[in-house]
C-alpha cells in the first residue's frame, strides 16, 4: 500500500512561498514606510525629519549609508544635509553641482541610478573629505515634489550588491512619499527664518530710532542677528580713531564664558589684502576654516572659542568704515546669500544707529549742560548774596574776594569732573582732592606749613551732591584754616570719606586749637549747614576732641547718587 502524505505536513507549493515572502517584505516596506511618516509627524524640524529618514532606510533597507541631498536653488548645488555612513562633519559642507556624480545625475534626469560598481561607472565623482571611496554599490532616487526637483536620496554598500527590482522600486518609493514632507519641512523653516530675520530687522529698526545709549542699541543689535542667521557669536567692532583699532563694542553669544574676541589693528588686520579690499568697498567677506585662514592671534582665539566660520561686515557712514559686524559660526558651515544679505542689511541699520545715537547723545549733552550750569548758576549768586549781607561785618574786600574764587573754582571742579567722566556720576574723593589742593594754595598764611590730606573711600556721586559736598568742603577747610592754626607754623587737616553701607560720612578733622565750647556763628558754617540739610538731606555735627576739630556730614547714599 503507497504511503500517502498528510494534508497538515505537505510543504506548500513554490508559488505560495512567494507570494508568502512577497507578502512579508510588503509588510516590512508599509511598516518602514509608516515609521517614517511617524517620525515625520512627530516633528516639525527639518534636520530631525531628515535625520530619521535616512536613520530608518538605512535600517530597514540593509545598507552601509544613507544620504540626503536637498536643491539650492539659488546655486544649483546638491547640498549634503543628513549622512548615516559619510563624515557627519561634512552635513551642511559637503555638495554636488546639478548632474554631477551619479546622484547628481539621478536629480538632474529625474530617474533613478542602480549601479554595482559605482567607481567604475563614469558619471562617479567623490565628494572630498566624506570617506565615500570606502563604498561600492550605490543607488540614487531623484526627489521630486509637484514636478519640481527638491534634492535627491542614495543608498550605498560596502560590498559590491546588484540592486534587485523589488530594492529599487522600495526606495524609489520611499523618494516619492518624502518629496513632499520634505518641501514642506523646508517651507515651513524658510517661513521661520523669514519671520526671525524681519523680527531682527524690526528690533534693530526700533532701536535705530529710540533714544538709547549706543551700547544699549548696539547689544540688541547683536543678539537679534545672532538668532536671525543662527549664528554661534555676534560681535560689534567699532573704529577707535585714537588707538587705530577695531574694539568690540557689543557682543552676544550663545554660550557663557567666551573669551572675548581679540580686537583688530588697522596696521595688523587678520585678513588677507583681497579681503581687506572687499570690506572698504563695502562688500561682506566669508572666511571658512578660520583656525587655519585667519592671521595674527584671531584665528588662536577662533580655535580657543570654538568657532570654525567668520562672516565680516563692513559697517560705513558716507563711504567710510566705522566697524565691523562679525557673524561666527561653529559648525564650518557657509552662510548662504540671503544670510549674507541680511547681515549686510543689519550693518546698515547699525551704521545709522550709530550715527542717531551720536545726534541724541550731542542734544542730550547740550540740555544736561545747560541744566547744571543754570544750577551752579544759581549756587553762584545764593553764595555771593550770602557774602554781600556778611561783607558789612567783614570790611577787607581782597578777603571777600578770594572766599567767592574759591568757591566758584570748587564748582568748576565739579564740572571738569563732568567733562573727564561723563554726565552721570563723578569720583568725589578726586573732586575733594582738587578742592583741597585750590583752597590750601589761596587761603594759607605764607608762614604756615599745612598738610591737607583726603582719604577712604572712593566714592561715585551725583554732580548736584557732588558740587554741596565740594562746597561743603571747601567752607570747612576755609573755617580751619583761618581759625585752626593761630601762631603756628605748622598744622595738618584730614579729609575723610567713609562708606556706611546705605550712609555717606566724611569728616574734616584738623590737629588745631580746636573750637570753643559755644558753637561758633559764621558764613562758611551757615553755608555748610545750608547745603548739608537742603542738598544732600543729611546732618552736620562740630565738635572738639582731643587732637583739635571735628567737623561730620553725614547723607544717605540714595539721595546722592540720583539727581541732576
Amino acid at each position: 500500500m503507497s504511503e500517502r502524505t498528510s494534508p497538515t505536513t505537505k510543504r506548500p507549493p513554490e508559488r505560495e512561498q512567494a507570494l508568502r515572502k512577497a507578502l512579508q517584505r510588503t509588510r516590512k516596506e508599509l511598516a518602514a514606510l509608516r515609521e517614517i511618516l511617524l517620525s515625520v509627524n512627530a516633528t516639525a524640524d527639518l534636520r530631525t525629519i531628515l535625520n530619521r529618514i535616512a536613520q530608518t532606510t538605512t535600517r530597514v533597507m540593509r545598507v552601509n549609508s544613507t544620504s540626503i541631498y536637498l536643491l539650492d536653488h539659488a546655486t544649483q548645488r546638491l547640498i549634503l544635509k543628513a549622512t548615516t555612513g559619510l563624515f557627519p562633519q561634512a552635513v551642511d559642507h559637503s555638495y554636488l553641482n546639478m548632474g554631477e556624480g551619479l546622484t547628481g545625475w539621478a536629480a538632474q534626469h529625474r530617474q533613478v541610478v542602480a549601479v554595482r560598481d559605482a567607481q567604475r561607472d563614469p558619471r562617479f565623482h567623490e565628494i572630498p573629505d566624506t570617506r565615500e571611496r570606502s563604498f561600492k554599490s550605490l543607488m540614487a532616487v531623484p526627489l521630486v515634489s509637484q514636478d519640481r526637483v527638491i534634492g535627491a536620496m542614495n543608498v550605498q554598500t560596502y560590498r559590491r550588491h546588484t540592486w534587485t527590482p523589488t530594492e529599487i522600486e522600495f526606495v524609489s518609493l520611499i523618494g516619492e512619499v518624502v518629496a513632499g514632507l520634505l518641501e514642506r519641512a523646508m517651507l515651513q523653516e524658510e517661513s521661520e527664518r523669514k519671520m526671525r530675520e524681519l523680527q531682527a530687522v524690526a528690533e534693530v529698526s526700533r532701536a535705530v530710532i529710540s533714544p538709547l545709549y549706543l551700547d544699549d542699541t548696539l547689544r540688541v543689535v547683536a543678539e537679534m542677528g545672532a538668532r536671525a542667521v543662527n549664528a554661534q557669536r555676534c560681535s560689534v567692532l567699532l573704529l577707535d580713531e585714537a588707538t587705530q583699532t577695531y574694539q568690540p563694542r557689543a557682543v552676544w553669544d550663545a554660550e557663557t564664558h567666551v573669551p572675548l574676541e581679540p580686537a583688530w589693528a588697522l596696521g595688523a588686520m587678520p585678513l588677507t589684502e583681497a579681503q581687506q579690499a572687499c570690506l572698504q568697498r563695502g562688500e561682506p567677506v566669508l572666511v571658512a576654516r578660520v583656525s587655519g585662514a585667519l592671521q595674527n592671534e584671531l584665528g588662536e582665539w577662533a580655535a580657543r572659542a570654538g568657532v570654525q566660520t567668520l562672516l565680516c561686515v563692513p559697517m560705513q557712514v558716507r563711504e567710510r568704515l566705522i566697524g565691523l559686524l562679525n557673524m561666527w559660526a561653529r559648525d564650518g558651515r557657509s552662510f548662504g546669500e540671503a544670510q549674507i544679505a541680511l547681515c549686510s542689511t543689519l550693518a546698515n541699520q547699525i551704521a545709522l544707529a550709530i550715527e542717531n545715537a551720536h545726534l541724541i547723545g550731542n542734544a542730550a549733552i547740550v540740555r544736561e549742560m545747560n541744566h547744571r550750569v543754570k544750577n551752579n548758576l544759581q549756587n553762584v549768586v545764593m553764595l555771593l548774596q550770602m557774602q554781600l549781607h556778611e561783607a558789612e561785618h567783614r570790611p577787607s574786600a581782597k578777603e571777600l574776594l578770594q572766599e567767592s574764587i574759591n568757591r566758584i573754582m570748587t564748582i568748576a571742579a565739579v564740572h571738569d569732573a563732568l567733562a573727564q567722566e561723563g554726565l552721570r556720576l563723578v569720583n568725589v574723593k578726586d573732586v575733594l582732592t582738587r578742592v583741597a589742593q585750590l583752597t590750601r594754595a589761596n587761603m594759607t598764611r605764607p608762614d604756615l606749613a599745612l598738610n591737607v590730606e583726603v582719604c577712604g573711600d572712593a566714592l561715585r556721586l551725583s554732580s548736584r551732591a557732588a558740587t554741596a559736598l565740594a562746597l561743603c568742603v571747601n567752607e570747612l577747610l576755609q573755617n580751619a584754616i583761618e581759625h585752626a592754626f593761630p601762631g603756628r607754623q605748622q598744622g595738618s587737616i584730614e579729609i575723610r570719606l567713609i562708606d556706611l553701607g546705605g550712609e555717606l560720612e566724611v569728616e574734616v578733622r584738623d590737629d588745631g586749637v580746636g573750637i570753643s565750647e559755644q558753637l561758633p556763628s559764621s558764613l562758611g558754617l551757615n553755608i555748610v549747614e545750608m547745603l548739608v540739610h537742603e542738598d544732600l538731606r543729611g546732618t552736620f555735627t562740630l565738635r572738639r576732641d582731643a587732637h583739635g576739630t571735628v567737623a561730620t556730614i553725614r547723607a544717605p547714599f540714595r539721595l546722592l547718587d540720583v539727581g541732576a
